[in-house]
């Protein structure tokens, strides 16, 4: 495989894309009868794509010993809070300053769960601060399970089988996969489940596609890949709630994965454009700050019912632009500073190096 796989960051640009559209049309809309109903299954897609990206970048350092579970985590941490701190600050600022009206009991301490990134893993229910910032909380967490996984669980049946736990799981208490923050057998939030879940699945995916190395494209296999992405872009985007297909749709997203990765043809070319690989690199900014953006449009009244189109274009574009000058000035240099502060702490041997493989197995 490449060092860098542009279809995967086409592939995360589309599904924050829609999760984007969907806050938005639903906040706009009154939640009711609105396209988009269903792209909570993105957020589950994106956990499958960091599970696949976090063993292809670690998966033979960690093996190899060049990397302990202390620095992976530093690294984890250092990519994700960064961000998440920022954009928590700026919803602060809008309901205490702005607003002068903060929307949900007890600020103080939601707002520590989200210094501590626990606000997803089911010690509180309702929305606070950021809103989508409780997929960071349990991705962050999830990411500590996977390092075990990829250094003793590399074999794919289990992974298989600890994903199909996890989904049944939250499928079993709330009968679909849009669940987050409820606590699931007393100990963990469905969301971090249901992440663990998705990245067991992404490290299959990445074992499956080394272990096959490069495939021709054909006919078919491209017209497989074009039914499944348009059965997925329409449970996606249609109006009607129809979660009982959720299984059906995170195959199909892991296919998707898969596909683009393991054929070369129009489908990865298309995902790996010049845009949709920049939104896609630039799409973290994009997924945390979207709120952000809402809140501030709605204070200054920039949102006209009468022309929703219109409006719609203009939050698009301001989004953009925020999220452009987010990544380029903060999101990227930051973990770029804290990544190689960390690595350097390490190197020095002021850092705890790390859980080596046989500590790990005792």
């Amino acid at each position: 495989m490449k060092n860098r796989l542009l279809q995967l960051d086409g592939i995360r640009a589309l599904l924050c894309l829609s999760v984007v559209f969907s806050h938005w049309m639903g906040s706009r809309l009154g939640w009711t009868n609105f396209n988009f109903v269903n792209a909570y299954i993105s957020v589950d897609g994106f956990f499958i794509l960091s599970g696949f990206v976090l063993s292809f970048v670690y998966s033979k350092k960690v093996s190899n010993g060049e990397i302990g579970f202390v620095q992976f985590s530093l690294h984890r941490l250092a990519r994700l809070y960064p961000l998440h701190i920022l954009t928590m600050l700026m919803v602060f600022f809008i309901y205490a300053v702005l607003n002068r009206h903060i929307p949900f009991d007890n600020p103080i301490g939601t707002a520590v769960n989200n210094l501590l990134l626990l606000h997803g893993m089911g010690l509180e229910q309702s929305w606070s601060w950021n809103d989508p910032s409780w997929s960071v909380s349990v991705e962050f967490y999830a990411s500590v399970v996977l390092f075990l996984c990829l250094l003793k669980y590399r074999n794919n049946y289990a992974l298989i089988i600890i994903a199909s736990i996890g989904y049944a799981l939250v499928m079993a208490k709330n009968h679909n996969l849009m669940a987050a923050k409820d606590l699931n057998l007393y100990l963990f939030s469905s969301g971090f489940l249901k992440c663990i879940s998705g990245m067991c699945i992404g490290v299959v995916i990445k074992n499956i596609l080394e272990s096959e190395g490069p495939k021709t494209s054909t006919r078919k296999t491209l017209f497989f890949q074009l039914v499944t992405i348009a059965l997925v872009s329409c449970f996606i985007f249609t109006k009607k709630n129809i979660m009982s297909y959720d299984a059906l749709a995170i195959i199909g997203i892991s296919y998707i994965i898969y596909s683009s990765c393991a054929y070369d043809n129009i489908v990865s070319r298309v995902l790996s454009s010049k845009i949709l690989s920049y939104l896609g690199k630039i799409s973290f900014s994009i997924y945390l700050i979207h709120t952000p953006v809402m809140l501030i449009f709605d204070y200054f009244g920039l949102y006209n019912s009468n022309s929703f189109v219109i409006s719609t274009l203009l939050f698009c574009s301001i989004l953009t632009a925020a999220s452009c000058i987010t990544f380029h000035f903060f999101e990227f240099p930051s973990y770029k500073v804290l990544k190689a502060f960390i690595d350097r702490k390490v190197a020095a041997g002021k850092v705890l190096p790390g859980i080596s493989r046989e500590n790990v197995r005792s």
